[in-house]
């Protein structure tokens, strides 16, 4: 049945009531600011500018998610991303063909992904610390290869990537989308998804059924690295260049939308469509903020007050929750 096919949709995606007041959210976010200012909010302009920009920070907080959902942290997936993106741009300005360079950049990011697991995983170096470390050199080698400089010249196939539209769309929206559903598959579908969320909520538990916590670990950063390699090459794409230093405020934007989407910080619970509606949500309040002239600045106070407000109605919304509950049972 088609209800009960939404439903096991919603599941796989990641379904609680956190992601229904995050959809009421952004609902209201389109509501006011189509009110508001219609003629500039609501313009195809403005539309495709929010397509354009959700899908490199949506899939940098998946990948951060990701690590979130087994108590962890990646605070280098941003740098994993320039780093991608200058090796692929060095590849292409070398002669090199875009498929090798696209290669080149995902090798780059898993070789990354891996070095953070392995410091996590096998090593039991604290996440924060160890990727703040390994973020920190990732960076430093994109500066190194860059040399301190924008890589231009990319070639026009690779470019208009961000151009192009499917259906409307713009290609790399498509991409997101493709992305995000093979990692809420992966979370939900498989025995590492399973895995990732016993670490996540119960490592002791973890450790007592037999699961090697440090492969689940390993496996769980290489994605993270993957998944900043193909942002990278979304950046690079937009940009039609690469540099060591783009998108230096995504790890606490990747960070906020991941814990706007109802992530646990604590490990255990991930909701895929709840991170891509949070990042589509970030924007869509950033573009409506600007449509009425309003200031960079204000548009990060706003943002600072959507996340405390929705990190409230989580908060309350499942004390009440239980307490009604609790009332059902005794009556």
């Amino acid at each position: 049945m088609p209800s009960e096919r939404f439903r096991t949709l919603l599941l796989t995606m990641g379904g609680r009531a956190s992601f229904i007041r995050l959809l009421v959210v952004a609902v209201a976010i389109v509501v006011v600011f189509g009110v508001l200012n219609p003629s500039v909010f609501l313009s195809g302009q403005n539309l495709q500018y929010v397509e354009l920009a959700s899908p490199e920070v949506a899939i940098l907080s998946l990948a951060m998610a990701l690590t979130m959902l087994t108590a962890g942290i990646d605070l280098s997936v941003v740098s994993i991303a320039n780093l991608s993106g200058v090796v692929a741009a060095l590849l292409m300005t070398n002669g090199q063909s875009t498929g090798l360079a696209l290669l080149g950049a995902v090798g780059t990011a898993l070789a990354c992904g891996a070095v953070n697991g392995l410091l996590v995983g096998y090593k039991h170096v604290p996440p924060i610390l160890a990727t703040l470390a390994t973020g920190q050199l990732f960076s430093g080698l994109a500066l190194v290869a860059s040399g301190g400089t924008v890589v231009k010249g990319l070639p026009e196939s690779f470019t208009r990537i961000a151009l192009v539209t499917v259906a409307g769309v713009p290609l790399i929206f498509w991409v997101m989308l493709i992305v995000a559903a093979i990692v809420g598959v992966v979370v939900a579908k498989t025995p590492l998804g399973f895995r990732m969320r016993l670490v996540g909520a119960n490592p002791t538990a973890a450790d007592f059924s037999g699961i090697r916590r440090a492969r689940v670990l390993l496996a769980t950063y290489v994605m993270s690295g993957a998944l900043g390699g193909v942002a990278g090459l979304i950046i690079s794409a937009r940009a039609g260049g690469a540099n060591s230093d783009y998108g230096a405020s995504y790890v606490l934007l990747a960070v906020v939308i991941a814990v706007l989407a109802g992530v646990d910080p604590e490990g255990g619970y991930l909701t895929v469509a709840g991170v891509v509606i949070a990042a589509i949500a970030m924007q869509l309040l950033g573009a409506g903020l600007l449509s009425l002239s309003v200031s960079s600045h204000v548009v990060n106070i706003c943002q600072g007050l959507l996340l405390v407000t929705m990190v409230l109605l989580n908060t309350w919304g499942t004390a009440l929750s239980g307490l009604f509950a609790r009332r059902r049972v005794t009556a």
